[in-house]
C-alpha cells in the first residue's frame, strides 16, 4: 500500500460499553496478542537464519574493523539489501501474517491483522535494525492495548472496525460512541472522511475505559470562541527562543520572557510506585513458589508459572491507573503550554538535545577535585521521564505544521548558546551549577533565559547568532528578564536549577 499523501488528524471519543462488550474486546485484544507473538517468533527464526549466513557474518566483521565512514555506509547498504532480500520489510511482514490469523477469523480479520498487527511487529524490528533497540520482545498478557482497522474498503484490504456515525461496528459487535451534540469542534471534525479507526484500552481507577481514535482526512479544525467567534488559540508573529531542560523551560519572545517548571502538577510518584511494585513481587512469589530458588533468584531452564491472585490483579490496576493519571496530567499541561507558546510567535528555535543520553548513568568513574569523593553516576532519568521535555517540543512542532507553518527549528548544539556572550563576543564554558551570567555591563542574567534570548536571534542559516539584532533587542530583553526574575522571587516555590534558592546579589 502506498504511503498516504493527504493530511491526517485524530479525534478520540469514549465508548459507552456494556460489560459483555468490554469482555469481548478484551478477548480480541488477547487473540491479537497471540497473533503478534506468533508472527514475531516466525520473523525471529528468519533473522537467526540470516545471521548465520556467511555473507551476513562477513559484513558484520568488516563493520567492526572499518573506520572509514564512506566504506561503512557502503557496508550498511549491503546489510540492508540482505535484510530486504530475506523478507525484512513492512510489506513482507504483511504477507507473512496471512498464515497466522485465519484460525481466528471470527474475531480478527484481514484488515486488523495486515494493517494493525503486522506493522506493530515491523516497528519492533525497525527499531532493532535502524534505531536504538537491542532486542525485540514478546508481549505478555494485557500488554497489547490498541488495534486498528480500515474503515473504508479499498485495494489495501477489507473493511473492519467501521465507523457508523453513532457506533463502531466490528465483526458482529456494535460499540456505541459517547457523542456530545453541543460540542461544535467534535461535530466539525466528524464531517471529515474517516480513514481508519483504532480501539484503545486505558486503565481506570475501578474499571477499564475504552476509546475509539478516528483518523480523519485533513487538518484538525481550528477552535474558536463560540461567544466572540475569535480564534481560541491564535498564532502570534515573530521568533521565539526556547531553552528546555529536564525539568524547566525558558522562553523569550518580543512580548514575554519566562522561566517555568515543566508540568508542575505532575507529582513525584517514585515512592508510590515502589510500594506497589514490592506488593506485586511479594504476591508473585507467594502464588508461584516453584519459580524461585532457595536464595530467591528465578529458576533457569524450567517453564515458569504465572498465577495471579485477585489482589495481584487489583494492585496491577492501581499501578497502571497511577501511571496513566500522571500521563494525562502531563499531556494536558504540555498542550496548554504549547498553545500559549503559539500565541507568542510563529518561528521557534531550540537546541537539538539528545534526551536518551541524559537518562543513562555515567560509565566513567570520576573523583571530584573539590571534595575528593566519587562523583554521582546518576543523570536525569527520572526528571526526563516525569517531565517529558521532548514530548512538549514534538507537540509544538505538530501544532505549527497543522497550521501550515514551518516546524520547530532544532539548532545544532555546536552553537553553544549556554557559553556565548554577545557583549564580549566570546565563549566561556560554565559548570552546570553556574546559573547566572555576569555580563560586562554589570548585569546578572539568568543562564537559561539568556540562552533562550540567544536562540531567538539565530541567523537564517541557523549556524550562528545575529549579533546586530542581539545588540538592538538586548535592552528590552533585560527589562522583561528582570520582571520575570522578580515574579519568580515572589513565587512560594522554585526549583534549585533556576538559581533562585538564594537571592542573587
Amino acid at each position: 500500500m502506498a504511503k498516504a499523501t493527504t493530511d491526517t488528524c485524530c479525534l478520540t471519543l469514549p465508548l459507552k460499553l456494556e460489560k459483555w462488550q468490554a469482555d469481548r474486546l478484551e478477548k480480541r485484544l488477547d487473540i491479537a496478542r497471540q497473533i503478534y507473538n506468533t508472527l514475531l517468533h516466525f520473523e525471529l527464526k528468519k533473522l537467526h537464519c540470516l545471521e548465520e549466513s556467511r555473507e551476513y557474518i562477513d559484513i558484520q566483521t568488516q563493520l567492526k574493523e572499518t573506520i572509514d565512514s564512506a566504506e561503512r555506509n557502503k557496508l550498511y547498504k549491503q546489510l540492508n539489501k540482505l535484510r530486504q532480500d530475506a523478507g525484512f520489510s513492512k510489506y513482507s511482514f504483511k504477507t507473512d501474517i496471512k498464515d497466522f490469523y485465519k484460525h481466528f477469523n471470527d474475531n480478527i480479520g484481514s484488515s486488523v491483522a495486515v494493517h494493525g498487527i503486522a506493522p506493530q511487529v515491523w516497528t519492533a524490528f525497525e527499531h532493532l535494525f535502524y534505531g536504538n533497540g537491542k532486542a525485540v520482545h514478546f508481549k505478555r498478557r494485557g500488554e497489547l492495548t490498541s488495534l486498528r482497522g480500515y474503515s473504508v474498503a479499498g485495494k489495501s484490504g477489507g473493511v473492519e472496525i467501521i465507523f457508523r456515525g453513532t457506533y463502531i461496528e466490528w465483526k458482529g459487535l456494535k460499540l456505541p460512541i459517547k457523542l456530545d451534540p453541543k460540542n461544535e469542534y467534535e461535530n466539525e471534525m466528524l464531517r471529515q472522511r474517516v480513514k481508519y479507526c483504532r480501539i484503545v484500552k486505558k486503565p481506570g481507577k475501578n474499571k477499564t475505559h475504552w476509546y475509539v481514535q478516528l483518523m480523519l482526512e485533513g487538518k484538525p479544525v481550528i477552535k474558536v470562541n463560540k461567544n466572540t467567534g475569535e480564534l481560541l488559540h491564535p498564532v502570534g508573529q515573530g521568533a521565539v527562543g526556547i531553552d528546555i531542560g529536564p525539568q524547566t523551560i525558558a522562553y523569550v519572545s518580543e512580548k514575554e520572557v519566562a522561566l517555568k517548571e515543566l508540568a508542575d502538577q505532575v507529582n513525584n510518584i517514585e515512592r508510590e510506585k515502589r510500594v506497589l511494585q514490592r506488593r506485586l513481587d511479594r504476591s508473585r512469589r507467594a502464588t508461584n513458589p516453584d519459580n524461585y530458588e532457595v536464595d530467591g533468584t528465578i529458576k533457569r531452564g524450567v517453564k515458569l508459572t504465572h498465577n495471579k491472585s485477585k489482589q495481584y490483579i487489583k494492585t496491577q490496576r492501581e499501578l497502571a491507573y497511577l501511571l496513566r493519571r500522571q500521563a494525562d496530567i502531563r499531556k494536558r499541561q504540555h498542550n496548554e503550554l504549547a498553545n500559549h507558546l503559539l500565541s507568542l510567535g510563529d518561528r521557534f528555535f531550540v537546541e537539538d538535545m539528545e534526551w536518551p543520553a541524559l537518562t543513562h548513568r555515567a560509565k566513567k568513574t570520576e573523583i571530584s577535585e573539590k571534595t575528593g569523593r566519587f562523583k554521582r553516576k546518576k543523570r536525569f532519568g527520572k526528571s526526563v521521564g516525569n517531565k517529558a521535555p521532548a514530548t512538549l517540543i514534538g507537540l509544538l512542532d505538530i501544532k505549527l505544521k497543522s497550521r501550515g507553518l514551518a516546524g520547530v527549528v532544532r539548532v545544532d548544539t555546536k552553537v553553544r548558546a549556554s557559553q556565548y556572550n554577545h557583549l564580549t563576543d566570546d565563549y566561556h564554558k560554565k559548570e552546570l551549577s553556574e546559573r547566572w551570567n555576569n555580563m560586562s555591563d554589570g548585569r546578572r542574567i539568568q543562564r537559561d533565559l539568556y540562552s533562550a534570548f540567544l536562540l531567538q536571534h539565530m541567523n537564517e542559516a541557523q549556524t550562528d547568532f545575529d549579533k546586530n539584532a542581539l545588540s538592538i533587542d538586548y535592552e528590552q530583553f533585560t527589562v522583561l528578564h528582570d520582571q520575570c526574575i522578580e515574579e519568580l522571587r515572589r513565587a512560594p516555590k522554585t526549583l534549585a536549577s533556576m538559581g533562585l534558592v538564594r537571592r542573587a546579589s
